[in-house]
């Protein structure tokens, strides 16, 4: 059994916090898809997750959008905050195995973190955002809290067969879309009554298809499990090297088939139902390793920018006035779990016939800037938070959840919270 790595006695770094504040943007600007989406007919460049784009000859600003997102957003960040899960996971196990905690009483602490944070995911999906993904990654959750006595080869293998499955669950994705079709009736809903009744049946749907939704994420949810062990995110400076090779490579090869899934879904490239298949398939896979490829990246931007003169010298922490953004991010990424609820609230708040109605008159265009407006919001009032010391209150309720009154340690949030 290859034990966790105790982590140094030192502030929390920060690479894993930050990746986590910048995929919520990567989260954000995803999900507002689904919400115009299902908003009104799916013509034109609307519906670039399904490939019914208008494929005119001339190119329009909608288009280069659905390009960039093909290349740069979808299957980017899921994955991504799937890794940083697994990665949150190894650091708790690490954490408890430096406090003595028995390797049991570790294993029970997890199996209540995430069998609360799947009631949290549950009540999401039922009453705001039925594409929740905070019950997959519950279930993940849950998986690897039986995983963290496993050695690292056992977790690697698994990754990789894993990736098979990957693999077969993008390809399906695309085998078998129903271009034309809502996802979710009740996003356009023109009544709240109608919107809870409908978001109901549909979050309950959700949550009884979370488990299959993990096949797609599990290789992630296992190799960040591994790797934290080797603390790649948290000491990436004596590896520098080698990990900016393997980020770039992981990126470039995303950015490869993201050309192709680009092409394909705004009707500039045909190709039959089994190769089009293929190409999605591929880029299930890469796409992932492109999302990790970005975590490397703000490892390895984290730790120049904090490395200390000096041989052995430990990088210091983020400060607001010397790193203003990495310090926001940093602090967004402390409250994951909020910022990602709180994007539902703001959207359903913007976006539903029953609200601002917004929905319907969404270009991919304007879906980018508000869904970026959005997560800035959300990055804005976690730096506030940060600077009154206060923790994210989904959070705080989690944290009870699982803990108790009498537990609750407070302080910031412990990774993986979502």
């Amino acid at each position: 059994m290859n034990a966790p790595r105790a982590p140094r006695a030192t502030d929390r770094v920060p690479a894993p916090d930050v990746a986590r504040g910048l995929m919520l943007w990567v989260i954000a600007v995803a999900n507002i898809t689904v919400w115009i989406w299902a908003a009104g007919p799916t013509d034109g460049p609307r519906d670039r997750t399904l490939g019914t784009g208008a494929g005119t000859a001339e190119w329009t600003a909608d288009d280069v959008v659905n390009m960039a997102m093909s290349m740069l957003v979808d299957g980017r960040g899921f994955p991504l905050f799937s890794f940083l899960v697994g990665y949150g996971v190894g650091q708790i196990a690490a954490r408890e195995a430096a406090r003595g905690t028995p390797l049991p009483l570790a294993r029970r602490l997890l199996l209540r973190r995430y069998g609360w944070l799947l009631l949290v995911g549950a009540v999401h999906a039922c009453l705001l955002f039925p594409g929740d993904i905070i019950t997959a990654y519950a279930f993940g959750g849950l998986l690897l809290a039986l995983l963290i006595a496993e050695s690292t080869l056992t977790l690697v293998v698994l990754a990789a067969l894993g990736s098979v499955l990957m693999v077969l669950y993008g390809a399906a994705s695309w085998a078998v879309r129903t271009p034309g079709t809502p996802p979710f009736p009740s996003l356009v809903a023109d009544s709240v009554p109608e919107r809870l009744a409908l978001g109901l049946a549909e979050g309950l749907g959700v949550v009884s298809f979370a488990p299959l939704q993990l096949l797609g994420l599990l290789p992630m949810l296992l190799l960040g499990l591994a790797l934290s062990r080797h603390r790649l995110l948290e000491e990436p400076g004596p590896r520098r090297g080698r990990l900016l090779a393997a980020a770039l490579t992981g990126i470039g090869l995303g950015l490869l088939t993201g050309v192709g899934t680009g092409l394909l879904t705004t009707d500039r490239l045909e190709l039959s139902t089994a190769a089009g298949s293929v190409l999605t398939g591929a880029d299930a896979v890469t796409g992932a390793v492109q999302g990790i490829g970005y975590a490397l990246v703000v490892a390895l931007v984290c730790d120049r920018v904090l490395r200390r003169p000096g041989p052995g010298a430990a990088a210091g922490p983020l400060r607001a006035r010397e790193h203003p953004a990495l310090w926001s991010l940093q602090a967004l990424g402390r409250r994951s779990m909020s910022g990602y609820l709180a994007q539902s609230v703001l959207f359903t708040v913007l976006l539903p016939p029953f609200a601002l109605g917004l929905g319907r008159s969404l270009t991919p265009t304007a879906a980018l800037l508000l869904g970026s407006a959005v997560w800035l919001a959300t990055l804005l009032g976690a730096a506030v938070l940060e600077r009154r010391g206060v923790p994210g209150p989904a959070e705080t309720l989690h944290r009870r959840l699982f803990l108790g009154p009498a537990r609750d340690r407070g302080g910031p949030p412990p990774p993986a919270s979502a």
